[in-house]
């Protein structure tokens, strides 16, 4: 995020990711149990959160929780890097520190978590004492609104476009997990950052045969033959219509695809 929108928080987008509720029917009485109106998050992410003060930052835990996050606490450094590729997203929590001395440390540490992405929450008397390398790291004045912190942190993994130990699928199981595809096999339902997406019996078939693929290639006439049960393909476009239509649920899109890439003269695959 650049330094100035860090500055001017009021410009950044509130997020919008909030928990899981059971919608009421009408006529329903309220329920005196807050429980109950609760459901189950369909999907989780992970977070790793180092600080050396964690009970300062309570909030922020609550938040990522309640969003659907899942958060694993840690008051040193080298645990958080040490753990850091079972992550989807690392923070590190600077806002007990005043000088910009007490973070130079910070720089190597980011690099250390190699391929994970990471926010640094910083107060805001840290903030102009940074450099221009710390200015150019994911930052987040702490404390935030509400719900600004799951704005943030789906954000930041979704650019990062990694599949991390904790996003990646999770084959011969129910649910399996891809990024941020759950697939609930048992009640053949798929759902995208908690919410469901309607696929027709033949859509879920074709995302359930790539999926067990775990990236490998499958031709037009594989799926024709597993999905359709059939081997004639002849001029029929079946296939593709179907994956287009996938694609269009999924929202994803031919060029530089999220979930079904496309092998051109052969078929498709899952993307990276």
């Amino acid at each position: 995020m650049p330094a100035e929108e860090v500055k001017s928080r009021e410009d950044v987008q509130t997020g919008t990711a909030t928990p899981f509720r059971r919608p009421e029917e009408d006529g329903d009485t309220p329920s005196l149990d807050p429980l109950e109106s609760w459901e189950m998050c369909p999907v989780t992410q992970r977070v790793i959160l180092v600080s050396p003060f964690p009970s300062g930052i309570h909030e922020l835990v609550r938040d990522l929780s309640e969003g659907c996050f899942d958060v694993l606490v840690f008051h040193h450094w080298e645990q958080g890097i040490r753990n850091a590729q079972t992550a989807d997203l690392l923070i590190f929590d600077l806002t007990p520190f005043k000088d910009s001395e007490e973070v130079t440390s910070m720089k190597s540490l980011v690099q250390e978590a190699g391929s994970v992405p990471s926010l640094l929450l910083v107060n805001e008397t840290l903030l102009p004492k940074l450099d221009q390398g710390m200015m150019n790291q994911e930052l987040l004045v702490w404390p935030a609104r509400p719900g600004e912190i799951n704005y943030h942190a789906q954000r930041i993994i979704r650019s990062g476009g990694r599949q991390t130990p904790a996003s990646r699928l999770l084959t011969g199981t129910s649910p399996a997990i891809f990024k941020d595809l759950w697939i609930d096999r048992k009640k053949m339902a798929v759902y995208r950052s908690g919410a469901k997406i309607g696929l027709t019996k033949t859509e879920y078939e074709l995302l359930v045969k790539l999926l067990e693929r775990e990236g490998s290639v499958l031709s037009r006439e594989e799926l024709l033959a597993e999905v359709w049960g059939t081997s004639f393909l002849g001029g029929s476009n079946i296939v593709d219509v179907h994956i287009k239509s996938l694609r269009k649920k999924l929202g994803d899109r031919a060029v530089n695809s999220v979930y079904i890439a496309t092998v051109r003269g052969v078929g498709y695959r899952l993307a990276d």
